[in-house]
Parts: structure tokens; sequence; C-alpha cells
């Protein structure tokens, strides 16, 4: 039906029938007050949302606040450590010993607990990142191969033993403060270390042979 013969129908009708013609408009107040109430309910519920947003912004700029102090103490704690970490060592050896009585003397002054504090001190100055590097690079700074193949992890009739020695004491001591990690995984370096003295020392003598026929057959090349 289009609108023109609606019109007519309209037009055609008497005032009884167009007096029964229901207004096609919202019924009386009652639906605008529940269009009103849920608009209310929406706009209360939008400001409920934006006093929680600004209370969210506040949270934010207070921790942001917090960080940037806190960012700033760890850069001042940062700097004391560094500046101790590039301090010379005062205690450690100078050079490994290379001697093994020299090495049991050194031991000894460890009984000393101001001098064992130190040599722990000195130890975790290491640069070194790795724990393997750490542990093997600290027995370094205090012995040479040719001594360490004259000492072990449990000892024997013929080699000390350095598991119960102050110095691996000290080590151990620095290891854990600078990586928080557990005693097998230094015991288990540490005996690596001093399970394969010999072998360190056949590959250094091998290579100083080596350089050394290449230093002669230079010199005879250049005769």
């Amino acid at each position: 039906m289009n609108n023109a013969t609606t019109y007519t129908q309209l037009f055609n009708m008497d005032s009884q029938n167009v007096e029964n013609i229901e207004i096609l408009t919202p019924h009386s107040t009652g639906q605008f007050a529940k269009l009103d109430a849920k608009l209310s309910a929406i706009l209360e519920k939008m400001d409920q949302q934006s006093k929680l947003t600004e209370e969210l912004i506040k949270k934010v700029d207070r921790q942001t606040t917090e960080l940037v102090a806190l960012r700033s103490e760890v850069a001042s704690i940062k700097t004391k450590v560094c500046g101790e970490m590039t301090r010379a060592r005062a205690y450690l050896p100078l050079q490994p010993f290379n001697q093994l009585e020299e090495f049991l003397q050194f031991e000894q002054t460890l009984q000393d607990e101001g001098v064992m504090k130190n040599i722990i001190l000195d130890l975790v100055k290491s640069s070194e990142v790795s724990c393997e590097k750490f542990v093997r690079s600290s027995w370094r700074l205090l012995l040479t191969d040719e001594v360490a193949r004259q000492c072990s992890w449990r000892g024997t009739d013929a080699k000390k033993c350095v598991r119960g020695f102050r110095i691996t004491l000290a080590i151990r001591t620095a290891f854990k403060q600078r990586f928080a990690l557990e005693d097998a995984e230094f015991d288990r370096v540490t005996q690596k270390f001093f399970q394969y003295p010999q072998d360190r020392l056949s590959k250094a003598q091998k290579l100083v042979a080596s350089k050394k026929k290449k230093l002669e057959t230079s010199i005879d090349l250049e005769d």
C-alpha cells in the first residue's frame, strides 16, 4: 500500500472512525520516563568511569615519580659499585704462584680473618660475567698449571687436597656473592680445573714449540 492510497482512505473516513485511529507516538510520559532513566544511568556510569580514569592517572603519575627516584638511587649505587670494581686488587698476588710452597704459604695467611675478608673483596671485583669463567680466572690469579697439577679436589698421596683450603672457601664465598648459585656449580667447575692442568701444560708446550719452529724456519729462509 502506497502513501497516496493511505491518504485517500483517511480522507474518506467519517469522524467516528478517525477518532479510533491510534496515534503512533510514544505512550505518554511513561515511555519518556524510561528513556530518561536509561540516559541518566548511562551518564552516571560515564561519570564513574571518568572518576576512575582520574584516579588511575594519579596513581600512574605517583608511580612514575617513584620509578624515577628508584632509577636515580640504582644509578647512584651502580656508580659506587663500579667505582669499587675498578680499584686495583690490593691483597691478591701480583702474579700467580709458580711454586707449590709459595702457594701453601699464601694459604696459611688466610687463617687471619682480616686477610680472608680482603681476599674475598678482591675476588668479587672480577669483571667476569660467566660463573665458570669467574671460577677459572680466580684460580688462575692464584696459581699456575704447574702448581695446579700438584693439587686435586679430594687429594691423593702425591697431590694436595684443595677442597678444604681457605682459599677455596674464599673463592666459593665470592662466587656466591656474585652469582647466588649453589655450591654444586662451584664444585663442578673447580674439580674440572684441577682435573686437566697437565693437558693445559702440554697444549701450551706444543704451542711454544710450534711458534719456535716457525721462527727458526723464518730465520733460515732469510739466510
